[in-house]
């Protein structure tokens, strides 16, 4: 199959911004581009996903329907029986819109979803600081948290597509507590909202973003430093409890807040406090595209599997 029989449509949608490729069956991006996410719900954003395939195909001048393998990253859990998604609260009414239908409906094309992070993981497997390993995760930490798995060389979904939904860990939660609530989870920790919530409650009063408080850091603000400082406390216990459950040749840390030195150094250091055994963590080499890279890489390894590609 060449390159110019068969393209591929990559796209990573998030909560505030939509990122889409073409590339052809090698795995050349040839186009992208990247959009505001339609903030009017589910539907309008399926809408928007074609109507980015639509675009690009133009730009490469080729039909849409040469786009012969789709792969779309989501934020949230894709159930990997039904493709029914869930854990999606940044993108309204996406659990009950049956996005997959719709996008098979669309294209002319093998279409899949993903999650975005393992989307994430595979991109730092393919091209990033995960290239060679064959057990490793990628923990996305922003705007919310989320874990890519990948474990002997494939992806771990679980049974219900739910692996890696790491926000629910209870990590600062009192054991003896019988409240199922958010309070003490590791996304109520470690979240930007967490920290800036932190940073407030110990007496900060510069700061009302996450890079409000990396800036700050920069000038020798003393809140920010003890803020980052807790943070980091937080991530590289979670980082404990994945290194012993799983064995990982590596951990990335990506996302926004995941991928700031600042918070990376101090989370390398504070692991050999918690843990008799070393831990390799790297901040992803991608950044915000491993997303992207992994859905385009994804599609053309489901391309060429394909019996045409033979």
């Amino acid at each position: 199959m060449t390159p110019a029989a068969a393209y591929c449509f990559a796209a990573d949608l998030g909560g505030t911004k939509l990122a889409a490729a073409i590339a052809d069956a090698r795995g050349s991006i040839v186009a992208e581009l990247t959009e505001a996410t339609d903030r009017r719900g589910a539907a309008q954003v399926a809408e928007q996903i074609a109507g980015c395939a639509d675009k690009l195909a133009k730009t490469v001048g080729i039909e849409v329907t040469q786009a012969r393998q789709v792969m779309v990253g989501i934020p949230g859990a894709v159930n990997p029986g039904t493709g029914r998604v869930s854990l999606t609260p940044n993108i309204a009414g996406l659990e009950d819109f049956d996005i997959l239908g719709y996008l098979r409906g669309r294209f002319a094309a093998h279409v899949t979803i993903e999650n975005d992070v393992n989307l994430a993981m595979l991109g730092e497997y393919a091209l990033g600081c995960a290239s060679g390993c064959r057990n490793a995760a990628f923990l996305s930490l922003g705007t919310g948290t989320g874990l890519g798995l990948l474990i002997d060389g494939r992806l771990f979904r679980g049974a219900r597509g739910l692996a890696g939904e790491i926000a629910d860990l209870p990590i600062g939660r009192d054991p003896a507590s019988n409240s199922p609530s958010a309070s003490g989870t590791f996304e109520h920790e470690v979240s930007s909202l967490a920290i800036v919530d932190r940073y407030r409650l110990q007496g900060g009063t510069a700061a009302t973003t996450v890079r409000n408080i990396f800036r700050l850091l920069e000038q020798g603000d003393d809140v920010a430093a003890s803020v980052l400082d807790t943070t980091a406390r937080w991530v590289a216990l979670a980082l404990v409890t994945l290194q012993s459950l799983l064995d990982l040749d590596l951990v990335v840390l990506g996302g926004s807040i995941g991928v700031r030195p600042e918070l990376y150094e101090r989370v390398r250091l504070a692991l050999p406090a918690l843990f008799s055994r070393p831990i390799a963590i790297a901040p992803s080499a991608l950044g915000d595209r491993a997303g992207l890279i992994g859905a385009v890489w994804a599609a053309t390894q489901a391309l060429s599997r394909r019996p045409e590609a033979a």
